[in-house]
């Protein structure tokens, strides 16, 4: 690689960046090779390091500096954490913020098991409650009708209920949990490949 292709890469992976603060980025590594020389191109190339490594650490110091000056929007903010994250995966303590990540991302899942099991869990309990309720009901109704209706009442209310918990259930389990999966393995695909963007 040479200072062209360098800084064209860094160029394009600033781009997140106002244009100011990407200017004066540019400008600095502009000075910096001038002064280096053209003959010691190649060593301030290797010193530098890469330039996604460069233009990570560049858009986390501009998150964080923009975070102590103005409050963000939560969609900012959201986009301000996968820029930090993305920079700190950059950095030479990659492998325990990997794993942190990944220790997350598994209680994540596990969380969403977890409700997903209660939702079902619920789901039968009130068809079931229902199904005890509709037989009490029914022989109420020769004892005192007027509880043994309100008790078939609510024993369709309950189906009801339990219906419509155990549609969302299979709503969750069937689209939502593939979903995801999907988005978690994309961010990891994006690290992994140093392509992350905001």
């Amino acid at each position: 690689m040479n200072r062209e292709l360098f800084m064209r890469e860094l160029a394009g992976r600033l781009s997140k960046l106002p244009e100011e603060e990407r200017l004066a980025a540019m400008q600095y590594y502009e000075e910096y090779f001038d002064e280096a020389g053209p003959d010691r191109e190649e060593e301030v190339i290797r010193g530098l390091g890469s330039p996604s490594d460069i233009a990570k650490q560049l858009l986390a110091e501009f998150v964080v500096k923009e975070a102590e000056v103005k409050p963000m929007k939560p969609k900012q903010s959201f986009q301000a954490v996968w820029i930090v994250i993305a920079a700190l995966f950059a950095g030479p303590i990659a492998l325990p913020l990997a794993f942190v990540v990944a220790i997350l991302v598994f209680a994540g899942f596990v969380t969403i098991g977890s409700l997903v099991f209660a939702g079902v869990i619920t789901a039968v309990a009130l068809l079931g409650a229902a199904s005890i309720v509709l037989v009490v009901g029914i022989k109420m109704l020769f004892i005192q009708p007027a509880t043994g209706l309100v008790m078939v009442g609510g024993c369709l209310a309950l189906i009801g209920v339990g219906l419509l918990v155990g549609l969302l259930m299979y709503i969750v389990i069937g689209k939502g949990l593939p979903m995801i999966a999907k988005g978690v393995i994309s961010l990891f695909n994006r690290l992994k490949g140093g392509t992350a963007t905001c």
